[in-house]
């Protein structure tokens, strides 16, 4: 099947915004656990989702393509109410960007949320509980890019919906490389990429459950 162009922007943007939010708890888990607890947990998560992924994905290809359109349309809609539902959840809370843990000063006397040396991150042993915080966060945010990724596997086949997601795991790892230096997780507020991701979804979601109904009359 050809790669979908809109089906990968699709994936990419949810990709992006849900690993935006898993990234600030990673983030979190590095300063106050240490880097190995946190990419240890990064990774069962992720494994976790590719596993259940894989398998959703295979089974899904056996169906009708007027079917497909069905479960993609209604997982797409709903999934973009959904986004759209936290957007304006977190509006009425008048929450902002994270606020990352970045453990205690690095000096008596440093002022307060000063990250930690990175000779002080790098030393700390693997702690479960930040594994299992991570590993938590990566999966939490992974079911949702995972909903996406299905309703785009079964509309434009694997290819296409992994395309994105491969895309924003990669500009998602660049602008965690700028974190470190600028804060950029401290400054966008997740509630818009939100916003901006359920409209893409619905919009789409709406275009599926159309191309649904037009196929369900034509089989019968």
């Amino acid at each position: 099947m050809e790669i979908s162009l809109i089906g990968s922007l699709i994936t990419f943007q949810v990709t992006f915004t849900e690993l935006f939010i898993a990234a600030t708890v990673v983030a979190s888990v590095t300063y106050k656990y240490g880097w190995k607890s946190a990419a240890l947990g990064s990774v069962l998560g992720a494994i976790a989702i590719a596993v259940i992924s894989f398998t959703l994905g295979s089974a899904a290809s056996r169906m009708p393509i007027h079917i497909l359109d069905w479960v993609s349309g209604i997982l797409l809609f709903g999934f973009g109410v959904f986004l759209y539902y936290e957007f304006w959840s977190a509006h009425k809370k008048g929450e902002g960007a994270a606020v990352i843990d970045r453990g205690a000063p690095v000096a008596d006397g440093a002022p307060a949320g000063l990250a930690l040396a990175p000779e002080r991150v790098l030393a700390k042993p693997v702690n479960w509980a930040g594994v299992s915080i991570a590993a938590w966060g990566m999966f939490a945010e992974g079911l949702e890019i995972m909903i996406v990724w299905l309703a785009i596997t079964l509309k434009h086949g694997m290819a296409t919906a992994t395309l994105g997601v491969l895309i924003g795991i990669g500009v998602i790892g660049l602008v965690a490389l700028v974190l470190a230096k600028f804060g950029v997780f401290e400054k966008i507020p997740p509630k818009y990429l939100d916003f901006v991701a359920g409209t893409m979804v619905t919009l789409y979601g709406i275009y599926f459950l159309y191309e649904a109904i037009i196929g369900t009359f034509a089989a019968s």
